[in-house]
C-alpha cells in the first residue's frame, strides 16, 4: 500500500512539473498561455475585420445568402385569336420562398443567383358571347382558376451596398429561368402554363444588421413572365404574366 502511495505521489509531482514547464514551451503551443491569448486576439481581430468590411462594403470579395418568404399577386395578360371573344382576367395570390446568393468580387463582378419557388396562379372568366358555341354555352359566365407552381433560377446583376453601419439597400435585376413543377390535372379549355417560363425581374431589398453576421431583410419584386409565350391554343394566341411580390427573411454574411 505504501509503495502504491509513493508511486502515485511521484507521478502527480511529475505531471505538475511538466505542466509548469509546458506553459513556456514553444514546442507545445496549446499548453502555452501566451499562445492561447495571442490566438484569441487574432480570432477576435479577424471577426471584427469581417464585420467592418461588411458594414462599409470594403471587402474585396462579398458573399451573402438571403432566405426569403413572401406573398405575391399574379395577373395574366391574355391575347385571344380573332373571333374567340375576350377573356376577363383576374389576379390571384400565391406564396414565394427560396434562397439567393450575392457575390461581389472587387466591384467588377456583381452577380446574384439561387432558387426560388413561385406560386403563379390566376383567374379567368370565359367570354359571355362566343361564336360557334351552343346557346347554353354562349350565355354562361363561369369563373375559372388556373394554378401553377414554378421553380425559378434568377440570373441577376446587383447594385447597392451598406448605406450606414446597420442599413443596406440593394437592387437586383435581370432574366430568370422558370420550370413548371405542378399544375392541376383538369384545366379549363386546356388553359395551363408551358413547362418553361423565360421572364424578367427587378427587385429592391433593404437589410438591417441586428447581430453580425445576421441581417433581417425586407423587399419587393416585379416579374414579367412569358417572354417565350406561356400558352398558345385555338382560342388564345398569347399569355404573359405580371407578378408583384413582397417578402421578408434573413441574410447571412460569409
Amino acid at each position: 500500500m505504501k509503495i502504491f502511495l509513493k508511486v502515485f505521489i511521484v507521478l502527480f509531482l511529475f505531471s505538475a512539473v511538466s505542466g509548469v514547464f509546458a506553459e513556456g514551451d514553444p514546442s507545445r503551443p496549446f499548453g502555452n498561455k501566451e499562445y492561447r491569448i495571442d490566438w484569441k486576439l487574432k480570432s477576435d481581430y479577424e471577426k471584427a475585420k469581417k464585420e467592418f468590411a461588411f458594414k462599409t462594403s470594403s471587402s474585396p470579395v462579398d458573399f451573402y445568402i438571403d432566405l426569403q418568404l413572401g406573398v405575391g399577386s399574379t395577373s395574366p395578360n391574355i391575347t385571344t385569336r380573332s373571333g374567340a371573344g375576350t377573356y376577363t382576367e383576374k389576379a390571384k395570390l400565391g406564396y414565394t420562398f427560396g434562397g439567393l446568393v450575392y457575390l461581389n468580387v472587387f466591384d467588377y463582378f456583381r452577380f446574384t443567383t439561387g432558387l426560388t419557388f413561385d406560386g403563379k396562379s390566376f383567374g379567368i372568366q370565359k367570354p359571355a358571347m362566343t361564336t360557334g358555341l351552343t346557346d347554353a354555352d354562349s350565355t354562361a359566365v363561369v369563373d375559372n382558376y388556373v394554378a401553377a407552381n414554378y421553380i425559378n433560377i434568377p440570373l441577376f446583376v446587383d447594385l447597392g451596398g451598406m448605406v450606414s453601419e446597420k442599413v443596406g439597400l440593394w437592387f437586383t435585376g435581370g432574366p430568370y429561368l422558370g420550370f413548371l413543377i405542378s399544375k392541376p390535372e383538369n384545366t379549363y379549355q386546356n388553359f395551363g402554363y408551358k413547362y418553361f417560363d423565360l421572364g424578367l425581374s427587378a427587385n429592391l431589398t433593404a437589410n438591417y444588421v441586428f447581430m453580425y453576421p445576421l441581417s433581417v431583410i425586407f423587399g419587393t419584386s416585379f416579374k414579367y413572365g412569358g417572354l417565350n409565350n406561356l400558352m398558345s391554343t385555338d382560342k388564345v394566341e398569347k399569355i404573359t404574366t405580371t407578378n408583384f411580390t413582397f417578402f421578408s427573411g434573413l441574410r447571412f454574411a460569409l
